[in-house]
């Protein structure tokens, strides 16, 4: 089948960079890769296959019950991990494949054993505690209490984490009192055996003391930079490059308006290709007028409004251009690479949302990995 767009997926640079992470995390703690949200768009089941079972891998994580069950479902097997809220009425089924749940609150503990009370199911659980991020946690004090629920009935506690707000940023100080706060909690906990993390791709990199039992990379496993200074980061390779063709090619007189709301009017005689990518398939809106694609290894700025089914490129300078032609719009084409980074600093978001957003109808096409 011919695509008019795609996503390609390189495994083997996921792989490498576990590596890299490896190295830089050490012998001791363990990694738990991150596959949540369709592994940032990389593709949730392929990235799983590729990093399951690899040297230093703990197990997995993803936000949501949902997301750990399709893993099972698909034959994912090894240590899964939920960090974000749990679900109202899935415990039984996480319970039954085997999945560990993120808890936050005294009502999540309650709900999760009453969803399992009139059964003989266990689940094991992390406790999910507030530093700083002042989202889903439980307090640093009421960590102790807490705990000793989890002594008696379905639920039993083997962890307990948190998460960093601005490890990637300069206000690192701020990072450091939620390793403090953190700290204090352990203190209080009984358990010595409790696995310990805290650390997402930032904090990894950039907080060695935070490392602990095991850490979580996110975006900097595939290649991503979460946001923190380029200088610090390590030497991973993006994995994902976002390809389409040129479907027309048009020369307009002086004077034209191209697209909706006539946000471009041509000023000299120009040639426009049409590309069948937009925001249907999770090219930012915000890159009207702003973003670059590749064609032929040089540059072509994105001109009119991003469609849902399209955008429309200056390809003026570009001599030869014709229908069919590769276009690529993140990744790299010759010596020229247009990078999820440039991207979202171009489109005023997060370097995480690019890759993310790339939607179901883009195909993802795989290479490389070993198993």
């Amino acid at each position: 089948m011919m695509h008019q767009a795609w996503v390609e997926v390189d495994l083997g640079a996921i792989q490498r960079n576990l590596a890299t992470l490896r190295e830089i995390s050490g012998p001791v703690t363990q990694i738990a890769p991150v596959v949540k949200a369709n592994a940032y768009g990389h593709g949730q089941v392929e990235v799983a296959r590729a990093v399951h079972g690899q040297p230093g891998v703990w197990g997995l994580a993803v936000a949501r019950g949902e997301e750990a069950l399709a893993l099972r479902a698909e034959g994912i097997a090894g240590r899964i991990l939920t960090l974000g809220p749990p679900p109202a009425s899935e415990a039984a089924s996480l319970a039954r494949d085997g999945i560990t749940v993120g808890l936050g609150s005294e009502g999540d503990l309650r709900s999760v054993a009453a969803q399992l009370a009139n059964s003989d199911l266990t689940i094991d659980v992390h406790l999910k505690i507030n530093t700083g991020m002042c989202r889903m946690g439980v307090e640093v004090g009421e960590v102790a209490g807490l705990a000793e629920q989890m002594h008696r009935g379905p639920v039993r506690l083997t962890g307990v984490y948190s998460h960093f707000a601005t490890a990637e940023s300069a206000d690192l100080p701020f990072a450091r009192e939620q390793l403090a706060n953190f700290r204090r909690a352990l203190a209080a906990l009984p358990h010595e055996a409790l696995v310990r993390h805290t650390a997402n791709s930032a904090g990894l990199v950039r907080l060695p003391e935070a490392r602990f039992d095991l850490v979580r990379p996110g975006a900097i496993l595939y290649g991503v930079n979460p946001g923190m200074p380029e200088a610090e980061m390590p030497a991973v390779e993006p994995a994902l490059r976002l390809v389409s063709r040129i479907a027309e090619v048009k020369t307009l007189p002086p004077g034209c308006t191209v697209g909706y709301g006539r946000r471009y009017r041509v000023e000299r005689d120009s040639t426009i290709a049409l590309v069948p990518v937009g925001y249907g398939d999770g090219y930012p809106p915000a890159l009207s007028g702003v973003g670059d694609v590749l064609i032929g290894g040089r540059r072509a700025r994105v001109v009119g409004a991003v469609n849902m089914d399209s955008i429309t490129v200056d390809v003026t300078g570009l001599p030869g251009v014709r229908p069919g032609d590769e276009v690529v719009l993140i990744g790299r084409q010759g010596d020229e690479r247009v990078s999820v980074e440039e991207l979202a600093q171009r489109a005023g978001t997060i370097p995480h949302e690019i890759p993310t957003r790339l939607g179901p109808r883009l195909p993802r096409i795989y290479h490389g990995g070993e198993s």
